[in-house]
C-alpha cells in the first residue's frame, strides 16, 4: 500500500516527465522539416552554363575538342534535376540521398579548323553535325555526426554515375588509307562511375528557413582509367506549407575522365554550374 510520501512523489516524478515530454515535443515542432521529416522529394528548375571537352584517340595524334568553342554547341541550357533524402534509421541519423540531371546538345557547323576524330580527320570548311548526351546518376550515403536544435552535420560515401554519349558526322578523310571520302557518323559512349566522398551541413534559424551546404570530392586512378570530381552546392530553403516548400540553390558539378577502355580511348571533361529554383515536398 503506497504511503503519501511515496504518491507524492510519483506526483513529482510524473509531472516533471509531463514537461519533459512537452519541451521535447515542442523542440521537434519548431524545428524545420530539413531537420526532421524521413523523406525529402525536390524538383529544380537547373539554369546551367556549361563546358563540355572531349577527346577520342585513334591512330592519328589528336587533341581535346572544346564542343562549345570550336564545334559551336550552346553554353547556356536549362533541364530538369531531380533529387531525393531518405532518412532510414530509427533516430533518423543514416540517410541516402538520390540525385539525377540530364543534359542533351546537337547542333551544326561550318569548320573553321580542322577536327581530329579517332581514326578520321574533318577538314576546315565542311558542315560537321555533332551531339552529346549526359545523364547523370548519383547515390550518397551519410551519416549525422553532429546534431542539435538548429544544425546538423553529416558525412558520407557516394557514386556519381555518368553515361555519356558523344558523336560527329561530316565529310571526314581516313588517315590510314589518305584521302577517302567517309560520311558515317563516329560516336562513342561509355559508363563511368566514380566513387566520391562528402560532407553536408544544414542550419536553420527559424522553423521555416533553412541554409544548406553540400560538398563531394574525389580523385580516382585505377589502371587505364582516371577521375576527378567536384560536386558543390549551397542552398536556401523556405517552408511555405507544413509539407510543401520553395528552395534556391547554386551547383557546381565538374568532372574529369581520362579513359584508355576498347569502347573509347580518350577523356572527357564536363562542368555544368549555375542556379536552381526547386519545390519540395516533406513527409
Amino acid at each position: 500500500m503506497m504511503t503519501r510520501k511515496s504518491l507524492l512523489l510519483f506526483y513529482l516524478i510524473a509531472s516533471q516527465w509531463g514537461l519533459f515530454s512537452q519541451t521535447i515535443d515542442s523542440t521537434e515542432t519548431n524545428k524545420h522539416v530539413l531537420l526532421t521529416d524521413r523523406f525529402i522529394v525536390e524538383a529544380a528548375f537547373f539554369s546551367n552554363s556549361k563546358s563540355v571537352v572531349f577527346k577520342v584517340d585513334g591512330n592519328l595524334p589528336s587533341r581535346p575538342i572544346d564542343f562549345g568553342e570550336t564545334l559551336g554547341l550552346k553554353r547556356e541550357g536549362n533541364t530538369a534535376d531531380l533529387n531525393f533524402i531518405w532518412r532510414f534509421s530509427k533516430q533518423n541519423k543514416w540517410y541516402a540521398n538520390l540525385n539525377y540531371f540530364a543534359v542533351r546538345n546537337d547542333q551544326s557547323v561550318i569548320l573553321e579548323d580542322e577536327v581530329k576524330w579517332g581514326n578520321s580527320q574533318y577538314p576546315a570548311g565542311i558542315i560537321l553535325d555533332s551531339g552529346f548526351d549526359v545523364d547523370m546518376f548519383r547515390i550518397f550515403f551519410g551519416r549525422v555526426i553532429s546534431k542539435g536544435n538548429k544544425h546538423e552535420l553529416s558525412a558520407g560515401m557516394g557514386l556519381h554515375t555518368m553515361n555519356i554519349r558523344t558523336y560527329v558526322q561530316g565529310s571526314a578523310f581516313l588517315g590510314n588509307v589518305g584521302f577517302t571520302f567517309d560520311p558515317e557518323r563516329k560516336s562513342v559512349r561509355v559508363l563511368a562511375p566514380v566513387p566520391n566522398i562528402g560532407i553536408r551541413y544544414v542550419y536553420a534559424p527559424f522553423k521555416r528557413l533553412a541554409l544548406a551546404a553540400r560538398a563531394e570530392w574525389f580523385s580516382l586512378s585505377i589502371g587505364d582509367y582516371k577521375g576527378l570530381l567536384w560536386d558543390i552546392s549551397p542552398s536556401a530553403y523556405f517552408q511555405l506549407f507544413d509539407n510543401i516548400g520553395v528552395g534556391l540553390s547554386y551547383k557546381y558539378f565538374n568532372a574529369k575522365i581520362d579513359m584508355n577502355r576498347k569502347v573509347w580511348k580518350g577523356s572527357a571533361d564536363l562542368l555544368y554550374q549555375g542556379p536552381l529554383i526547386s519545390i519540395t515536398g516533406n513527409f
